[in-house]
């Protein structure tokens, strides 16, 4: 029989306990609990399972940082997609918030790095409707779209950046 992992032992413990693990598995976890204490501490009910709460902590936070990510991608998009209609100048409220996110995501970094990819998506944006035959606008105003678009991302990691310090613990 192969010797098996205190977490695979973990996993089936419980299975095991209610009578609903195989004949396999109930022998490996006695023969894994007949050579590890703390796995045996937690098959008696002594011992409650120890989670990996640095781990988690890395998970909710990563998963925390791609939420933040895509909002900040959909509202470059969104703003971006808003540059060539009627509806510009709500991009005044849209890029501050974009630049709250990016704040989030980059804290100080934010101030150059939002600003550059605001520029690379636009012209990857402008790029591409190049190659489809739709060009709404040329490529100098969408570059000056970016610059009035990147104070507006200045003014909302600024924003962002004070709430921040405000509120920092001491």
């Amino acid at each position: 029989m192969n010797e098996i992992s205190c977490k695979i032992c973990m996993d089936l413990i419980p299975l095991v306990q209610d009578g609903i693990a195989s004949e396999d598995s109930r022998e490996a976890v006695e023969q894994h609990i007949s050579k590890c204490e703390s796995c045996a501490a937690y098959y008696s009910g002594e011992m409650p399972p120890v989670a990996d709460t640095d781990k988690l902590m890395v998970e909710v936070k990563r998963k925390v940082q791609f939420f933040f990510i895509m909002l900040l991608m959909f509202g470059i998009f969104f703003g971006l997609g808003l540059t060539a209609s009627s509806e510009l100048f709500y991009n005044s409220l849209i890029m501050p918030v974009v630049g709250v996110f990016g704040y989030v995501i980059f804290r100080w970094k934010a101030l150059y790095a939002v600003p550059l990819l605001l520029l690379v998506t636009n012209l990857i944006s402008f790029v591409l409707n190049v190659f489809q035959g739709i060009e709404e606008i040329g490529l100098y105003s969408r570059v000056m779209w970016t610059g009035i678009y990147s104070i507006f991302v200045v003014v909302g990691i600024m924003i962002a950046g004070l709430i921040h310090y405000a509120f920092r613990k001491e």
